[in-house]
């Protein structure tokens, strides 16, 4: 799904109304049908709910206007809260004579009211539109909407959030539990910054013009299960485990050989053929005990890694999880980045660490390497940064110049592409920020890569698969005590649900 500035989705707009041969009125009653059918679908008996719908002087109001008159022809009660302004646009003039009056009350922006905690608030002030932050005039309004302790549904966007750049801290911005975008994911809503203003969004299809939608250009995309889909590879029936790759996990040291646990079970239901592992010696019997299905090597040290296998018989490899930063696997790391062919690796965790403190080996890393870091990881590689707008152009020029693939973790993971291409995930749970998930996310993308998945399809898919198997198992663990064996336990899931979307698709 494509990620599209606020222009353009405006000038798509445009093109449905000439290729569908609407009004931009028709469009208007669309687009709050589908807030109404998600409203409905959350308040099943709307006749006993109370809505505020704010609107604005624009569109997006014009969007409430409707909305409100949906609601109140289900008998549920109603009051619209209009800025008053010297004009209005068009339809959302027409929208207005379309309610009964007595539902309609004009306030200003300075204005502050008192809305019940239990009353369903909807913010259709602004939407993607806004094209500088609101005034400090607006903090009356909405305080009043924050402050309320009410549901808070926002309509395209948080009303006073810029939609594709930054917005400063301390102006007025709707704070919404839930906001309803049309067609198309916008930039602001999927970045950690913003949390507090769109604690999460949906995307509601409302049939804008395919032809439109397909002729835009852009190079941010929001993945979705169609996208994994369209390079999902369905197994064969004369296929054997050498089809499906032998992937090594190099990692461990004394204390933490559960990360290497982790990450080799993941692979393995991820769907690699073979299996193996490069551990300290200490590590033998935890693991041969721990996951049979694997194969074990060690190392010479007892309790880290002092040196590193040859790699020439595997198809993937991944590096780092659970290593430490001792002496001696400083110097190996060393040794074998300067030497390593162009076979992409899975870098994580300490060898990330270890090499951001040796920024010249970059230039030995393979091109086409995966990056898994986590916050702290991705500061120690790439620097600070000041805002997310900024951290993502800082991690562009990176992968750019090593031809790597970085992930960027977060509640919407971006995966940013050495073409400057940036991927925003759509799944997963806060249940997932705990020790361990990486390690089951690095052992993932191993595997994927194994099985002859490109570097950019192994990263998509395997942050995809990875946030849908913690969705399913978190109906049955809760966001508390999700473990990142739960996880594990569900990959089979989704690969499953991936399988049957893709047979479905075919036939």
């Amino acid at each position: 799904m494509k990620v599209l500035s606020a222009q353009q989705m405006n000038q798509i707009d445009q093109e449905t109304l000439k290729d569908q041969k609407i009004s931009s009125l028709d469009l208007m009653e669309r687009a709050a049908t589908a807030v109404f059918e998600e409203l409905r679908k959350r308040y099943p008996k709307l006749e006993e709910e109370s809505f505020y719908i704010f609107c604005g002087k624009g569109n997006n109001g014009g969007d409430g206007l409707v909305l409100a008159r949906l609601l109140d022809q289900q008998q549920a009660h109603v009051s619209v809260y209009l800025i008053e302004a010297d004009t209005y646009t068009a339809d959302n003039l027409a929208n207005q004579k379309r309610l009964a009056s007595h539902i309609i009350r004009k306030i200003t922006c300075e204005d502050q009211l008192d809305i019940p905690s239990a009353a369903i608030v909807v913010d259709c002030l602004f939407g993607y539109g806004l094209k500088r932050v609101l005034a400090a005039e607006w903090e009356g309004i909405i305080s009043s909407i924050n402050g309320s302790g009410a549901s808070i549904y926002s309509v395209d966007m948080p009303s006073g959030l810029l939609a594709d750049e930054k917005t400063p801290q301390g102006v007025p911005i709707v704070q919404a539990d839930m906001v309803y975008t049309f067609q198309s994911p916008k930039l602001a809503l999927m970045l950690p910054e913003n949390q507090f203003y769109a604690q999460a969004f949906k995307v509601l299809e409302i049939g804008l013009s395919q032809r439109a939608m397909a002729e835009t250009e852009t190079n941010i995309f929001y993945v979705d299960q169609s996208l994994v889909r369209s390079f999902y590879r369905k197994r064969r029936k004369f296929d054997h485990k050498g089809t499906f790759g032998h992937t090594l996990i190099i990692g461990g040291s004394k204390g933490k050989m559960g990360a290497v646990q982790l990450a080799l079970k993941a692979a393995l239901r991820a769907g690699c053929g073979l299996a193996s592992a490069y551990v300290p010696a200490g590590g033998n019997v935890i693991l041969q005990t721990a996951v049979p299905e694997a194969m074990i090597m060690t190392d010479p040290g007892q309790d880290v890694i002092s040196q590193f296998p040859f790699i020439k018989s595997y198809q993937s490899i991944g590096i780092g999880i659970g290593m430490g930063t001792d002496q001696y696997t400083i110097d190996a790391l060393k040794v074998f980045i300067i030497a390593v062919d162009d076979t992409p690796l899975v870098l994580d965790a300490d060898a990330l660490n270890i090499l951001a403190r040796e920024p010249d080996l970059w230039a030995f890393v393979p091109a086409h390497s995966i990056l898994t870091p986590h916050p702290k990881e991705l500061s120690r590689i790439v620097g600070s940064w000041g805002n997310d707008f900024e951290k993502i152009e800082k991690v562009k020029v990176f992968a750019r110049e090593h031809q790597f693939y970085v992930l960027i973790k977060g509640a919407n993971s971006a995966m940013v592409m050495p073409d400057g291409q940036l991927y925003f995930n759509s799944t997963g749970n806060v249940g997932m920020a705990t020790g361990g998930s990486g390690d089951i996310l690095t052992g993932i993308i191993s595997s994927l890569l194994g099985q002859g998945y490109s570097s950019k399809e192994a990263l998509i898919m395997g942050v995809f698969l990875h946030g849908r198997a913690a969705d399913i198992a978190v109906k049955t663990f809760g966001v508390y005590s999700l473990l990142p064996s739960d996880t594990i336990n569900y990959l089979a899931d989704a690969l499953i649900a991936l399988e049957q979307d893709y047979d479905s698709s075919v036939h």
